[in-house]
């Protein structure tokens, strides 16, 4: 009996302490067809953000849902998908 109520919390916890089944958006930021390193990502509405890398290369881990990010002051609609969705960004 003690085996069942264990297993029981057990599964209760992972359902309510997971994150709400992020998936991850990824990408490359391009300007005029090359790739532009450290520019700040933020998504709309939110406080989560992040920064591109040497390369231009991005990734956020987001809810599947419609998103909005803000780069340089311009701002991209984005869908993420269940599964890891990518989208490449030219400014």
């Amino acid at each position: 009996m003690k085996a069942i109520i264990l297993s029981a919390f057990l599964i209760l916890s992972v359902m309510i302490f997971s994150p709400a089944m992020a998936t991850e958006l990824s990408g490359t930021v391009y300007s005029k067809g090359a790739p532009v390193a450290n520019l700040t990502i933020a998504v709309k509405g939110s406080d989560t953000k992040t920064k591109t890398g040497p390369k231009g290369e991005y990734k956020l881990d987001l809810a599947p849902g419609d998103y909005t990010l803000i780069i340089r002051g311009k701002e991209f609609p984005i869908k993420v998908a269940s599964a890891p969705t990518r989208h490449d960004i030219q400014l």
